[in-house]
C-alpha cells in the first residue's frame, strides 16, 4: 500500500502516520501548493497512491486510478461532498468533531468579547492618537446566545460561554433528538429564525451546503434584535455581506467579526473593509498547520485512527463520502 502524505506533518507526526500504515506501506510525504493549477508529479503521485492524507484539488482526482482513501485534515469537506463527479470506489474523512473546537472556539469567544467591549473601536482610535470614550459596553451575563452549528466547535463555544453565565444558549443542528451538553435548547435551521428577535449573540459556525448558503440575508437581518452581535467563523457563504454591511451601518448589529468571508479572501474594495463595527481576519481561527500545536496533535491522532481502520477494514470516523 502507498500512503501520499500532502499536509505538512512534522516529523514526529510523520512516523506516527508511518506507523499507522503498518509495515510493508511506503509513506511518501510531498509538499503541494494547491494554488498551482497543474502539477503533473503531484498528479502522478495521487493517480499511484492507494491513500492519500491531506486535500488533494477535485481536478486532480481521476478515475480508474489507484486512489481509494483520502483523509483530510481540514473539518469542512465541501469540496468534494459538493461536487458531482466523483471518483467511485474512493472514501473520504475529515477531522470534524475534535480537531478544531478547542482553537476555533477560542477565536469566536475572543471576538465576542472584543465587540462588547469596543475594543476594535479603541484599536482604530488608536491608529490615530485618539483618547475618547466610545460609549457603553455589553456583558455576557444573562445575555441570550444562538450557535448555528451545535457540533464540535459550537458546542466548545457553548462549553466556554458557560463560565460567563449567559442567559440561555439556543444550538441550531440537524439532529435535535440527541442531547447535546451546554445547550438549553436545539432548533432545525428552519425554526432557527423565530430565535433571532431576542438573541444578544450570533455566532456561525455551519458548513457550506445548499440550505447554509446566504441565511442571513437582508430579511433575516431585519428579524435580528437591535444591538446584537455576529461572529461567523464557519462558512463565508453563509452570511450576505451586502446585507451584513446594512445591518452594521443602520445600527440593526452592535458589531459583527467575521474569519471567513464570500469570497475569500475579501475584494480590496469591499465596503466591509473600512466599516468600524466590522472585525475581519484571514480565515485564521482554525489553521491545520503552523498555528496551534495541539490541533497539529489532535488532526494527527484521527488521521492515524482512520488509516489503521483503512488497513484492518473497519469502519472509518468522521466519513462524509
Amino acid at each position: 500500500m502507498e500512503v501520499l502524505v500532502l499536509a505538512p506533518f512534522n516529523e514526529e507526526h510523520m512516523a506516527q502516520i508511518r506507523e499507522a500504515a503498518g509495515e510493508g506501506a511506503v509513506v511518501k510525504q510531498m509538499e503541494y501548493d494547491r494554488a498551482k493549477l497543474f502539477d503533473k508529479e503531484i498528479e502522478d503521485a495521487i493517480a499511484a497512491a492507494e491513500v492519500v492524507i491531506g486535500e488533494p484539488a477535485p481536478r486532480m482526482l481521476k478515475s480508474g486510478t489507484a486512489l481509494r482513501f483520502i483523509q483530510m485534515t481540514w473539518a469542512g469537506s465541501d469540496m468534494y461532498t459538493s461536487r458531482l463527479q466523483f471518483p467511485e470506489d474512493v472514501k473520504v474523512a475529515n477531522v470534524a468533531g475534535s480537531a478544531y473546537g478547542p482553537i476555533v472556539s477560542q477565536y469566536i469567544v475572543g471576538q465576542i468579547l472584543a465587540i462588547m467591549q469596543n475594543l476594535a473601536i479603541y484599536c482604530r482610535q488608536q491608529m490615530t492618537h485618539r483618547w475618547d470614550f466610545i460609549g457603553p459596553v455589553k456583558t455576557l451575563e444573562g445575555a441570550k446566545v444562538i450557535i448555528f452549528g451545535a457540533g464540535d466547535i459550537g458546542s466548545q463555544v457553548a462549553k466556554k460561554l458557560r463560565a460567563f453565565e449567559v442567559g440561555s444558549i439556543v444550538g441550531v443542528c440537524r439532529d435535535v433528538s440527541r442531547k447535546r451538553e451546554f445547550f438549553d435548547k436545539l432548533v432545525t435551521l428552519s425554526q432557527a429564525e423565530g430565535q433571532l428577535i431576542d438573541a444578544d449573540v450570533i455566532v456561525c459556525c455551519m458548513p457550506s451546503t445548499p440550505n447554509t448558503a446566504n441565511y442571513f440575508n437582508k430579511r433575516r437581518f431585519e428579524r435580528v434584535k437591535k444591538g446584537a452581535m455576529l461572529v461567523n467563523a464557519g462558512r463565508g457563504d453563509f452570511v450576505d455581506l451586502d446585507a451584513l454591511y446594512l445591518a452594521l451601518s443602520d445600527g440593526t448589529l452592535r458589531g459583527a467579526a467575521l474569519d471567513v468571508t464570500n469570497p475569500e479572501p475579501l475584494p480590496v474594495s469591499h465596503r466591509l473593509w473600512n466599516n468600524p463595527f466590522c472585525i475581519i481576519t484571514p480565515h485564521v481561527a482554525g489553521k491545520a498547520f503552523g498555528h496551534d500545536a495541539g490541533t497539529e496533535d489532535r488532526i494527527c491522532t484521527i488521521c492515524c485512527e482512520n488509516l489503521r481502520r483503512y488497513v484492518a477494514g473497519e469502519q472509518l470516523t468522521h466519513q462524509v463520502i
